[in-house]
């Protein structure tokens, strides 16, 4: 917000420059005495132009930029004021606990704010404080540490982070971040039908309807690659409805095509990942659909419904960048020689289907 005020005044000074110079230059010096007298007059003249011009141009621009711009100036204030609130709060909690070092609610609320602070790091910091002085039995320390892993560095479930949703869920079998998570670290293990388990115990939970959505549709998702492979998937959830985007919710069009170049490299269908990330943080992507290089060129609308994780989704983020690869090797983490476009979308300015050709290789 500070580098956009800043770029404003300095394109307002230029343009102040550009006019009233022009105002203040004076002419040459003519010989007679009325001649001279004329000259003095006209420079008076110019120079109360200048003036006028330099008091009325910034007013004029600060009028018409507050009734035609739709900047919500009083939502930054706000923003603002609660950030500063929160920074002063999360210090004076550190305060405490440098006097107090074994209040373990002290370090999982600490954990707890810098998360939602999105400073994961310094949030499994925290969360590994609690989760030693609990010696690894207090399920929050454990599902916290786990999860500020996991939003650090996605590859970390399939790792550490991993391994301590499954301690979770061996104390407290039907914790939903467990769940949720222990469910996303076991299909990128590739466990799919340990994966799709613990989504159907969440969604057991009666989840809130916008959450339900996306456990829908990641359950359905899954059922459909079982019975792909082989397995046998239960008839009341092979027949769930998949999750559409909500009246109001964010939904990006994405068209997707493969250049003639790299076709000529596919052998047989590979699975195509259609996902989106925040250019500005790491973590797990905002919204992700499968689909198979048969069906290219395809148009897919991504949504909050398509979020790994119910509370990140492409609602939170202004910018999103949309990326769609086919993986060779079919996992959704991306591998040398997957074939890959990538395009940027800024809600609120982008507009019409955001179009994506694959044209890369990964290195």
């Amino acid at each position: 917000m500070t580098a956009f005020i800043v770029v404003c005044v300095a394109m307002l000074l230029a343009a102040l420059l550009w006019m009233v110079l022009p105002l203040l230059r004076a002419p040459q010096e003519k010989g007679t005495a009325t001649e001279s007298t004329e000259l003095a007059s006209y420079r008076t003249e110019r120079r109360f132009s200048g003036l006028a011009v330099a008091l009325l141009v910034p007013v004029l621009a600060v009028v018409m930029y507050a009734g035609l711009s739709n900047w919500d100036w009083k939502a930054v204030q706000i923003e603002s004021a609660q950030a500063a609130n929160m920074e002063q709060a999360v210090a004076g909690l550190e305060a405490k606990l440098k006097e107090n070092p074994d209040n373990l609610e002290g370090w999982i609320m600490l954990g707890r704010s810098y998360t939602a602070m999105s400073r994961y790091p310094r949030a499994a910091d925290a969360y590994q404080q609690a989760y030693d002085l609990s010696k690894g039995q207090n399920v929050e320390a454990v599902t916290g540490l786990g999860e500020a892993l996991a939003l650090t560095d996605e590859a970390s479930l399939a790792g550490r982070a991993g391994k301590l949703f499954d301690a979770a869920l061996a104390i407290a079998p039907n914790d939903p971040k467990a769940l949720w998570y222990g469910g996303v670290a076991a299909l990128r293990s590739g466990d799919l039908r340990l994966g799709r388990d613990r989504l159907q115990l969440l969604m057991a939970q009666n989840p809130p309807p916008e959450i339900r959505g996306v456990l829908a549709r990641q359950i359905q998702d899954l059922n459909e690659q079982i019975a792909a492979a082989g397995g046998e998937a239960p008839p009341s959830q092979a027949s769930a409805p998949s999750a559409a985007p909500a009246a109001g919710a964010r939904a990006i069009q994405v068209s997707v095509s493969l250049s003639p170049q790299l076709r000529q490299q596919l052998t047989g269908a590979v699975p195509l990942f259609i996902l989106a990330r925040d250019p500005s943080a790491g973590g797990p992507p905002l919204a992700v659909q499968r689909h198979s290089s048969d069906s290219l060129p395809l148009n897919v609308t991504l949504s909050e419904s398509d979020a790994m994780i119910p509370t990140r989704s492409i609602a939170t983020v202004p910018k999103v960048v949309v990326v769609a690869r086919l993986s060779r090797g079919g996992s959704p983490q991306q591998q040398s020689g997957d074939l890959y476009g990538e395009a940027e979308y800024e809600f609120g300015k982008s507009s019409g289907p955001l179009t994506i050709v694959i044209d890369r290789v990964v290195p």
